[in-house]
């Protein structure tokens, strides 16, 4: 989190340098293209295309540098609602000092500039993070992607991307997530209240503090043209239903097939090359050898757990967090009832103040003497003062990572358990066959 904020001061001063960027006039832009572009924002962002290019350096960028968090740049164009991603860069990771952070800042204008000299797309249309265990929800992180939605160099029209290289490593999956702040959240933020009360008003819950867009990874036309020009050299022979099997989900079993069909082959041939080394009548005489097989094994890869020892340290971690955020759970749940009480104590002795001046006027009138002017609220405010309420955001944080983290382990050790349950019934049957 330390890194974090400490890279959230040059990604958002980039913004605000560069907002003469996305200057322009709209009337010199033809009307078709207008329409296209939208630039008045009247689409709503509802998924996002990445190029591969960019997926590429964003996983090399988190490989290099894990297990610390990274962050960098994204560029693209927003198309009727699609957020393109067409390049990104990294952004290094720098020191707390401020001569560092105006040398980060520079550098990624520089940047923007050398891409805009070489014909690069140079719009930025938000940022990306790398994260280690899933729990990405850190007010750093809201932080900048606040100041990339409302800053007028994106219009509004930006996403986070989230890289979980831990997952990716593990699973074997592409773990690519978008990630844009909600119009809830928004309207809190401007308000500055994150209380009981507006939480409710806004319907504002662990679970909607971010809105995920689906993303989509799609390379150029032009790349998709020049992947099917490539051809094998001449004159290599190519067993195409081979090379198709070997390409399915199944690799491992296609593989297995293969070799079993080459070792059949092998003892065939042996056999026959046996047979003709005799003499004709003595092989007349000899009984024939049939045709050996292979026995065909009982293929188990399928219930391998594909745990290991990174996947023991890494549940391992993910237990260890969670263990910390229900402590910070637990704390701010503990500060949150000691405001209540205070709140709860200061309101009854105003309450009780106010009820006695109102029994003290009802004797005076009875007496015939003119009661006494009633305190006014501003200086029953003054007298009783009630502390504001804490915030509640970092309750809601916390929760949704917790909530992160348990679906990244049923994600993980959810197939584990069918796998050992598997594993324990044929074990059973061969037992039984036994």
């Amino acid at each position: 989190m330390a890194e974090t904020k400490q890279q959230a001061k040059p990604m958002t001063a980039l913004l605000h340098d560069n907002d003469n960027l996305s200057a322009f006039d709209a009337s010199a832009i033809p009307r078709p293209l207008l329409s296209v572009l939208d630039v008045e924002k009247t689409t709503p962002l509802h998924s996002v295309k990445v190029d591969p290019l960019a997926v590429l350096k964003i996983v090399k960028h988190a490989r290099e540098s894990y297990p610390t968090p990274v962050n960098g740049q994204l560029l693209g164009l927003e198309v009727s609602g699609v957020l393109e991603v067409t390049n990104s860069f990294a952004v290094p990771t720098q020191s707390s000092s401020e001569d560092d952070d105006a040398s980060m800042t520079n550098y990624q204008v520089e940047m923007m500039q050398f891409l805009r000299e070489v014909n690069v797309d140079s719009n930025s249309v938000g940022w990306y993070q790398s994260t280690r265990l899933g729990d990405f929800m850190q007010q750093p992180l809201l932080d900048v992607q606040l100041s990339y939605q409302i800053s007028s160099a994106t219009s509004g029209a930006s996403v986070v991307l989230i890289h979980d290289t831990a997952k990716s490593e593990q699973a074997g999956n592409l773990s690519l997530r978008a990630f844009r702040l909600s119009p809830a959240y928004l309207a809190l933020t401007q308000a500055g209240k994150f209380t009981t009360r507006e939480l409710a008003e806004q319907r504002l819950t662990f679970g909607n503090i971010l809105e995920e867009l689906p993303i989509q990874i799609e390379s150029s036309k032009l790349s998709g043209v020049l992947l099917n020009e490539l051809q094998w050299p001449s004159g290599t022979d190519i067993n195409y239903e081979l090379l198709e099997s070997l390409q399915r989900p199944s690799s491992f079993n296609a593989k297995l097939r293969a070799k079993r069909l080459v070792d059949r082959s092998a003892v065939a041939d042996d056999t026959e090359a046996t047979n003709d080394s005799l003499d004709g009548n003595l092989s007349g005489l000899l009984p024939s050898r049939p045709t050996a097989y292979l026995p065909r094994p009982m293929c188990t890869n399928s219930l391998d757990l594909s745990q290991g020892q990174t996947g023991s340290a890494s549940l391992l971690r993910q237990m260890e967090a969670i263990g910390d955020l229900i402590d910070d759970h637990i704390h701010d749940a503990h500060h949150w009832m000691y405001w209540k009480r205070g709140e709860a104590r200061e309101k009854n002795r105003r309450q009780q103040y106010v009820q006695r001046q109102t029994q003290a006027n009802a004797a005076r009138v009875a007496q015939g003497k003119n009661p006494e002017p009633e305190v006014a609220e501003k200086e029953l405010d003054k007298m009783f003062k009630i502390s504001p309420e804490p915030s509640r955001l970092d309750a809601l944080l916390n929760t949704a990572n917790l909530n992160l983290l348990t679906k990244g382990i049923t994600q993980s050790c959810g197939p584990a358990l069918s796998k050992m349950f598997m594993a324990q019934g044929l074990h059973e049957s061969q037992t039984e066959s036994q």
